[in-house]
């Protein structure tokens, strides 16, 4: 891949190990569940799990859900969607949302094409609340290009994802031979 990490590494819809957290301390889990499986060319995957009222951590009881669902395509390719939802956000006002489009599609041995587009909603945040990535790899014997466009809004906010560093403009361009 041509980012190789950095702070500017797009961001994550859903990540596990931000249920039971607030503001990066933990908070106990009251119970949930999880479904995963696949029906036919799609995955799908749902979780809903609660938290419990933590008063020293100025903390509600929360609720995660994460719905995902991939539909497979030709041979190495899929498109996806996903939606995450915080009933209570982390500062303890409102709620917070994500959710987002994705593909992956592989042509031949040496094409490949990455994208999504995803949009939070955090009741104290508007505006600016958009990420998308577009990215391009041709990897041929004597001919090779990659090409990348992210995008991280100042206000995105994946509060049961993660993110590394939000506002990112980024471009990218490479030709070998």
């Amino acid at each position: 891949a041509p980012t190789g990490g950095g702070d500017d590494t797009p961001p994550t819809l859903f990540y596990s190990r931000r249920i039971g957290l607030n503001q990066g301390r933990e908070v106990p889990l009251v119970g949930g569940g999880r479904l995963t499986g696949r029906l036919g060319k799609f995955t799908l995957g749902l979780l809903n799990i609660r938290t419990e009222q933590e008063p020293d951590l100025q903390s509600l009881a929360t609720n995660f859900s994460v719905v995902r669902v991939k539909r497979d395509l030709l041979r190495r390719s899929s498109i996806g969607a996903i939606f995450t939802g915080r009933s209570i956000a982390q500062n303890g006002v409102g709620t917070n949302e994500a959710y987002g489009v994705d593909g992956t599609f592989a042509f031949f041995d040496s094409l490949a094409i990455n994208t999504y587009w995803a949009r939070t909603r955090t009741d104290h945040l508007s505006g600016e609340d958009t990420s998308y990535r577009a990215q391009l790899d041709y990897a041929g014997d004597r001919y090779g290009l990659q090409l990348e466009r992210l995008v991280v809004g100042d206000h995105f906010n994946p509060e049961v994802g993660f993110l590394r560093r939000d506002d990112i403009r980024k471009s990218f361009g490479q030709f070998r031979f």
